[in-house]
């Protein structure tokens, strides 16, 4: 009888399991599928239909990734009509969410520049230091140019200097980068 029991526990355990998953998978499939719908609305400029897209998933789909990424654009959105505290607000929900480098350059970009338009230098090289530490190598180079920018402007010209010589010294530095680095050193 105990071992009836023992079997019947675990067959009920595997069915809600296997029934959480399933929920799981289809709430990944509709939040996939909104997101899909509001960045068809963002990339017919039709922005405030993209908002409130963009707000529903988040609202309806919280922890999963197309959350993660309506916190992106929502930052974007605003960061475009120059509302940096909300746009802020979004992207770094977006960068806690520690996941889909390929948006999170864009992010760290967007909140570099709205730490330089609140004059905080500090805070945007402490950004853009942690930012190096979570991507590929080829976007933290990209990262660690556009510190070269913060610092020049900041007025650390010789720590810019050597950090562009820095990656200047990358070997197999891509044509862009690497075009983009002679520019800078053009600049300082």
């Amino acid at each position: 009888k105990t071992l009836l029991n023992i079997f019947l526990g675990l067959i009920a355990t595997a069915l809600v399991i296997n029934f959480l998953m399933k929920k799981q998978e289809q709430k990944n499939l509709d939040s996939n599928s909104a997101l899909g719908i509001a960045i068809v609305a963002y990339d017919n400029s039709d922005f405030e239909n993209a908002k409130f897209q963009f707000e529903s998933i988040i609202s309806e789909f919280n922890g999963t990734k197309a959350s993660d990424i309506a916190n992106f654009y929502l930052g974007r959105i605003h960061f475009e009509k120059n509302e940096f505290m909300k746009s802020e607000s979004f992207l770094n929900a977006f960068i806690k969410s520690g996941d889909l480098e390929n948006f999170y350059i864009g992010a760290l970009k967007m909140l570099t520049h709205i730490a330089l338009q609140n004059g905080e230098h500090d805070k945007a090289i402490a950004m853009l230091d942690n930012g190096v530490n979570r991507t590929s190598k080829i976007n933290s180079i990209e990262i660690k140019l556009i510190k070269t920018l913060v610092l020049n402007d900041k007025g650390n010209i010789d720590e810019a200097k050597s950090l562009i010589n820095e990656i200047m010294s990358e070997e197999k530095l891509p044509r862009h980068l690497k075009q983009k680095s002679e520019e800078i050193r053009g600049m300082m």
